[in-house]
């Protein structure tokens, strides 16, 4: 029985290291998309930063049961690296982010004029 859970927990470790290279391949085309249209007006920052709150829970998650188990390297790895990616993205997004016009203080300052 337990050559068969090392078995399991081998291939379990080598598919969660497919993980990132289908993350990776899932971020390109929007990463080239925000490169190449330099707007980011359609995409929502919040979202992003949500994913990267359940990223940074994840990562806990993995580290912790990495230090109780002593397995998971995997888990640990590929979670962190997609917390990378959606960091890369969000800075992305943050960076093509149409800028807001300033708004004119002088204008905001003057009373206005009563007849």
């Amino acid at each position: 029985m337990t050559n068969q859970l090392d078995s399991l927990m081998g291939i379990a470790g080598v598919l969660e290291c497919c993980v990132p290279v289908l993350s990776l391949a899932a971020y390109i085309p929007q990463w080239r998309k925000l490169l190449v249209a330099r707007n980011s007006e359609s995409i929502s920052l919040i979202s992003w930063v949500i994913w990267a709150v359940a990223y940074v829970i994840s990562v806990f998650y993995a580290v912790v049961l990495l230090q109780v188990t002593g397995f998971g390297w995997p888990l640990v790895a590929t979670t962190a690296l997609g917390l990378c990616f959606v960091l890369f993205t969000m800075v992305l997004v943050w960076r093509f982010r149409p800028q807001r016009k300033a708004v004119d203080k002088n204008h905001l300052s003057q009373k206005p004029q009563i007849f």
